[in-house]
């Protein structure tokens, strides 16, 4: 896909509009950090980084890079196929914790020649309530 991370970007924020969260695409000069804005409260404001990647795209461990910025939450976007995507929902901390001492973030494996989701990512699927729970 040519443009895949503005689609993931895009992707999110139809999700988070659909459970309720306010949301706006950052501006990329005052905001280079995140690409999501989400006002949950009066006084709650969150950032939200959004990486987005193929699951078919013959990397043997797709790794995302730049998790250090500045951000609150990160939403990690596979594509399985035409139209199908998985969300990956966790804060900062959780998204730092599952990198470890890697420089990027592993988010995909190849096992018995099948690309798949890496485990470390399965327990924040869907998991928008982190994000509207803040």
């Amino acid at each position: 896909m040519k443009s895949i991370g503005k689609y993931g970007e895009y992707r999110v924020l139809a999700c988070l509009l659909e459970e309720d969260i306010e949301a706006y695409q950052a501006i990329n000069v005052t905001q280079p950090d995140f690409d999501i804005t989400a006002i949950l409260r009066e006084d709650k404001v969150v950032r939200i980084q959004v990486k987005s990647t193929d699951l078919n795209n013959k990397a043997t461990n797709n790794a995302i890079d730049r998790v250090d910025k500045i951000y609150d939450f990160l939403v990690v976007v596979i594509f399985e196929g035409k139209g199908k995507a998985r969300f990956f929902v966790m804060s900062k901390a959780e998204a730092m914790e599952v990198k470890g001492s890697s420089k990027q973030l592993g988010v995909t494996q190849q096992r018995k020649k099948y690309f798949q989701v890496k485990d470390a990512l399965l327990p924040f699927e869907g998991k928008w309530n982190k994000i509207k729970n803040a």
